[in-house]
C-alpha cells in the first residue's frame, strides 16, 4: 500500500501542518499561540487524541484560528515542508531534533516555533485532556504578553462565546 502525504480521514478539521513559515506568519497576525500534535499513522494513542480531544476541538469552532492556532504532524510523512526560516525540512527529522519524536506530544509554540507551554507528552487520562489543553494555552499566553485568557474546561469556553 501506498504511503500517502495526507492526513488521514479523522483529520478533516484538525488540519495537517505543511508550512512552518506560513504558519508563524498566521500566528504573528492573530496574536495566538499554535498547538503543534506530533503523531505516527502506526500510533494508536495518536488516533485516540485526535479522534476524542483534538478532532472535537477543531470541530467546535471555538478554538482553531480564535484561541489558538492547531496543527497535526505527521512524523511518518517523507515529503519536507517550509521550516520557521523557510528551508525545507522532513517532519522527522525536525520531531527528533526538538525531541517530539515519542508519539503522541502535544507542543505550544509561538510564531518562531520557541516552547512557550510545557509539552504534554502520552496520554494520562483522556477526559482530563483538554483541561491540560486549556491550562497550557493560558500559559504560553502569559508567556507572549498577552492578556487572554480562557476558562478551565471547553463547556465553560462554549458558555462566553
Amino acid at each position: 500500500m501506498a504511503q500517502s502525504n495526507t492526513p488521514p480521514a479523522q483529520h478533516s478539521q484538525f488540519k495537517e501542518v505543511n508550512n512552518l513559515q506560513a504558519l508563524g506568519a498566521l500566528s504573528t497576525q492573530k496574536q495566538l499561540p499554535i498547538l503543534l500534535m506530533f503523531g505516527a499513522e502506526s500510533c494508536e494513542y495518536c488516533k485516540l487524541l485526535v479522534s476524542d480531544v483534538l478532532e472535537p476541538m477543531a470541530l467546535s469552532g471555538l478554538y482553531d484560528g480564535k484561541v489558538v492556532i492547531m496543527r497535526h504532524v505527521g512524523i511518518d510523512e517523507p515529503e519536507p515542508i517550509p521550516d520557521w526560516n523557510g528551508k525545507p525540512i522532513q517532519k522527522s527529522k525536525w520531531a527528533y531534533q526538538i525531541n517530539a519524536d515519542l508519539t503522541p506530544t502535544v507542543l505550544f509554540v509561538d510564531a518562531t516555533g520557541k516552547e512557550i507551554a510545557p509539552r504534554i507528552i502520552g496520554i494520562s487520562e483522556i477526559t482530563l485532556y483538554t483541561g491540560l489543553i486549556h491550562q497550557r494555552l493560558n500559559t504560553a499566553y502569559q508567556n507572549m504578553g498577552l492578556t487572554k485568557k480562557i476558562p478551565a474546561t471547553p463547556e465553560l469556553l462554549y458558555l462566553q462565546k
